[in-house]
């Protein structure tokens, strides 16, 4: 087998690379070490000490065997397509920003191209997934057009809207980006400034942005792509503001690329990372557009300026639901990433007294074992979701009533864990990072661009702080509306607040009456018990405290909390699907087993992180604090020997993470070495040496010359 996997590729670049490689290690005249050739061993015993099936566990969390397989397809058919995937010599974690740009479009052009070649959906399908895992640059840029802007139209818009766009999407023939946020007004959205007024003359609406903050920001392929958007405007019509409504404006010209007239339009520039995602400004000068380009499917307006409004308000955000769930599993897909670096390195890496695998440091394994168990649970629960959703909109065809009565519940638990996912998403990167020593600052081990990556979600897609925020206002009202009636709401699905219908007895209940900690190891109802009336007593003592107060005088109060609520919702998911005996039909023995084990694992998680929230209630004592401790180290480490095959699970190629440090053979510390070897400049004389090195150098006062 090569030392670096990607010389596998056909790619004619990649032998003259490899070529190259040869004969710079032949020159160095190099040898192996006793820690680079103990690594592969080391990996290949953990292997062999798992309890699972690997290949079970892979196709579980693809979501079936034939997931599974496809989705390895696709990876095989990606690889070596030098459109889709960059290969060597060049690394796609040192392309410049123009670089990143065209290649991203690229690779959005050849999707479009084998998607007109290829009639297999499925797999057209699952080679845009392995190309989302592998580059969220090109996630980001054809989620924008594909998603964002296509669940626009076809969530806002009338039919006859639908039919007169979305073919156009479909094929690409159209670039879509959607501008709602603005340079001064990102989550606050009543306050935008960018009006639409209609001329009643000549049947028009004019769309401007009157100053500097009103420019739509962060725009998603608005810097050097979309033709056509939609945009959010405050309108005004017979000089009344009829409140927020989107309309389809043509940016550019679909032929020459020119900026539409009476439209401006800039590049962002330079961002932290998703680089190949061209982010940009518009601004609206006396725009005009036709009235038949406000999106009418809840609203209507005639000729004469007679305007019927939304029959509520939040269906006009309706697309930010599904924008916010795609943000909850592509922060899953970077997070298994990162933790399948850090992992294969812990197992390898050795050092201290002792020469052990630093895997087996306590420091280490309990930080890292819940967070794997975190990608499980949040794998799982983002299904949930996605299925809750489909309930609720029914393919596009749901009931408005029915929408309405549901979408309180919908906002709130899925504004909770994409908050939630992405804070402490935040948190599992840095112990990733910190987890791989100096190796990690290395941009050749990609775990400082999954940062760089993750970090739009804690503010994209609405501000978690502000998301979390109104998830509290909602279990606030929901605390108080449950218990009134004692009756869980009458939902299609199963409501994330339904334990609130026991608040009575949770609020009656004094201390944790559970005293062995094993036993909830066992019963996962005994930490439901717990959580859900930690989570009760919070909220009730803040309740009683904003009559005193202000939302804003509680805020911290009320988002702790509320992160709480989300990941007892992930561990009541996961507690429902794997709290069953073994023998269950439809999942492999071994899977459900240590299923079982990551969802008590998870339960003490939240025991543990949230352990001041039962304090605050006199619900948990120290002697519960210091049991919960010591039974959350045990377990983490009785865990510790599945993490090689726990992150194997996530079906990762090493192109995917193009890691040398995450090699799927350990062989890590040559497979590094060939990584830098191939990049630009790495050997011989810089080009800046004759300008500024030898002028110094060459000093014939040197004492060291004689």
């Amino acid at each position: 087998m090569m030392m670096f996997p990607l010389f596998e590729s056909k790619d004619p670049q990649a032998r003259i690379a490899m070529e190259r490689l040869l004969q710079i290690k032949s020159q160095l005249n190099l040898s192996s070490s006793l820690m680079s050739r103990q690594a592969p061993k080391d990996i290949t015993r953990e292997r062999e000490a798992c309890e699972f099936n690997i290949k079970e566990l892979s196709n579980f969390w693809a979501g079936g065997e034939k997931r599974f397989d496809d989705l390895q397809k696709a990876f095989d058919f990606i690889k070596d397509d030098p459109q889709l995937v960059v290969q060597p010599p060049r690394n796609y974690l040192e392309l410049s920003r123009d670089e990143m740009r065209e290649f991203v479009m690229g690779q959005i052009y050849r999707v479009v191209q084998i998607s007109k070649e290829k009639k297999d959906k499925k797999l057209i399908y699952q080679i845009i997934h392995a190309l989302c895992i592998y580059s969220q640059d090109f996630y980001m840029r054809f989620f924008v057009h594909d998603s964002l802007f296509r669940n626009a139209i076809n969530m806002l818009g009338s039919k006859e809207q639908q039919d007169k766009y979305v073919d156009d999407i479909n094929e690409c023939s159209i670039l879509g980006c959607f501008a709602m946020t603005e340079l001064g007004h990102s989550s606050a959205l009543r306050e935008l400034e960018t009006t639409a007024t209609y001329d009643i003359a000549t049947d028009e609406f004019i769309l401007h942005s009157p100053t500097i903050t009103s420019t739509k920001w962060w725009i998603g392929m608005a810097g050097q792509t979309a033709t056509h958007t939609v945009t959010i405007a405050q309108t005004i019509i017979h000089g009344k503001n009829v409140g927020l409504n989107w309309f389809v404006v043509q940016l550019r010209n679909r032929n020459t690329g020119e900026i539409e007239s009476n439209v401006q339009i800039g590049d962002i520039g330079q961002k932290v990372s998703r680089n190949g995602l061209d982010n940009g400004w518009i601004q609206f000068r006396q725009k005009r557009i036709p009235r038949t380009n406000m999106l009418t499917k809840w609203v209507h307006l005639d000729h004469q300026g007679k305007y019927t409004p939304a029959p509520n308000p939040a269906v006009m955000y309706a697309t930010l639901i599904p924008e916010r769930l795609l943000l909850i599993s592509s922060s899953t897909d970077m997070i298994s990433q990162a933790l399948t670096i850090a992992t294969r390195y812990g197992v390898v890496r050795r050092q201290g007294e002792k020469n052990q695998q630093i895997m087996d440091y306590q420091s280490h394994y309990c930080k890292i074992v819940p967070a794997i168990a975190f990608t499980y649970m949040a794998n799982l629960t983002s299904e949930v979701l996605n299925e809750k959703y489909r309930i609720l909109t029914a393919g596009g065809k749901m009931d408005l009533a029915e929408y309405l009565s549901h979408m309180g519940d919908m906002h709130a638990i899925v504004a909770c864990i994409k908050g939630f996912t992405g804070w402490y998403g935040t948190d599992i990167l840095e112990i990733c990072r910190r987890s791989c020593g100096g190796h990690a600052y290395s941009s050749y081990n990609a775990i400082n661009q999954i940062i760089g990556d993750l970090g739009v979600v804690t503010t994209g897609g609405g501000d978690n702080v502000v998301l979390l925020q109104q998830t509290a206002r909602h279990l606030l009202y929901k605390l108080e509306k449950e218990s009134e009636f004692k009756k869980p709401s009458d939902l299609k699905f199963k409501s994330s607040t339904v334990y609130m219908t026991n608040a009575k007895r949770f609020l009656e209940s004094k201390t944790w009456k559970v005293c062995n900690i094993s036993d909830c190891i066992k019963d996962f109802h005994l930490i439901l018990e717990a959580l859900h009336t930690i989570l009760v007593k919070r909220l009730y003592s803040i309740k009683i405290a904003l009559k005193n107060g202000t939302h804003d005088d509680l805020l911290l109060e009320c988002v702790r909390v509320t992160e709480m609520h989300g990941a007892t919702f992930m561990f009541d998911v996961c507690a429902e699907k794997f709290g069953q005996p073994i023998d269950t039909p439809h999942i492999e023995p071994s899977v459900l087993a240590i299923m079982k084990k990551l969802t008590a694992l998870w339960g003490l998680h939240i025991l543990y992180t949230y352990s001041d929230q039962g304090i605050k209630e006199n619900y948990l004592t120290p002697d519960h604090i210091k049991s919960i401790e010591k039974a959350y180290f045990k377990f983490c480490k009785s865990l510790r020997p599945q993490v090689v095959g726990l992150t194997d699970s996530y079906g990762l190629p090493d192109f995917v993470l193009k890691a040398p440090i995450g090699k799927y053979d350990g062989n890590i510390y040559e497979s590094y070495f060939d990584s830098l070897l191939l990049a630009p400049r790495s050997t011989g004389v810089p080009p800046y040496h004759e300008k500024y090195i030898k002028p110094l150098t060459e000093q014939s006062n040197s004492k060291s010359n004689k």
